[in-house]
């Protein structure tokens, strides 16, 4: 697979998403043209850019479903580059947010975890965390729902925190693609605080 894909780059180099540039998926003037967000943080969240910007939306809508994975790694650069390098992470516990199963295996991956993945290996004195936050229930996909109450009713209950033993006490990052009305964040910041974590901070990629 590996050689095969070689040979469709040789002959189909890969190309900027936003300027065309070759051998390039997402390159660094493209992202630094991407739009910031009209507020950068936001009751606990710090934010990256603007979703409406339309080279992030196209870049964002590839990683999520058209199995673009390496996308991950230049969308985690314009976090480090506009939110991450203004935390203190040492010791803190890195967590994305996570998928329900169902929709895990439908995909293959969390594009939050492939993201928060990059972000802890630029960071060596942070701790990886996936697995201690788990997604208790299947609920509808909150692109789907338009109204601010749904989306809030939405994912009551939907996640459970597997270790509560590793989050007592301990400051926790929440990474996540997308922020709306902040339902879902929010929601994974409650049952940590219910498991006893001592601080949460929410850093996403784009408000949309």
């Amino acid at each position: 697979m590996e050689f095969f894909n070689k040979i469709l780059l040789a002959i189909f180099p890969q190309k900027c998403f936003g300027c065309k540039k070759e051998n390039e998926i997402l390159c660094l003037g493209c992202l630094e043209k991407i739009n910031r967000p009209d507020t950068p943080f936001l009751n606990g969240i710090h934010i990256s850019a603007n979703y409406q910007d339309f080279v992030l939306k196209k870049a964002l809508w590839a990683l999520k479903y058209q199995g673009v994975k390496k996308m991950a790694k230049p969308l985690a650069e314009l976090i480090k580059k506009r939110v991450w390098k203004k935390l203190e992470t040492k010791g803190w516990i890195i967590i994305p947010v996570p998928m329900s199963k169902k929709r895990l295996r439908r995909r293959g991956y969390n594009q939050a975890e492939l993201i928060a993945k990059h972000l802890f290996n630029s960071q060596s004195d942070a701790v990886w965390g996936c697995g201690i936050l788990s997604k208790a229930k299947e609920t509808a996909s909150q692109v789907e729902i338009k109204e601010k109450e749904k989306r809030l009713a939405n994912v009551i209950g939907s996640f459970h925190v597997e270790k509560p033993e590793l989050v007592k006490g301990k400051k926790i990052i929440l990474i996540d693609d997308v922020f709306t009305t902040g339902a879902t964040i929010n929601e994974a910041k409650k049952v940590l605080r219910q498991a006893g974590a001592k601080k949460i901070i929410g850093v996403v990629l784009a408000r949309g």
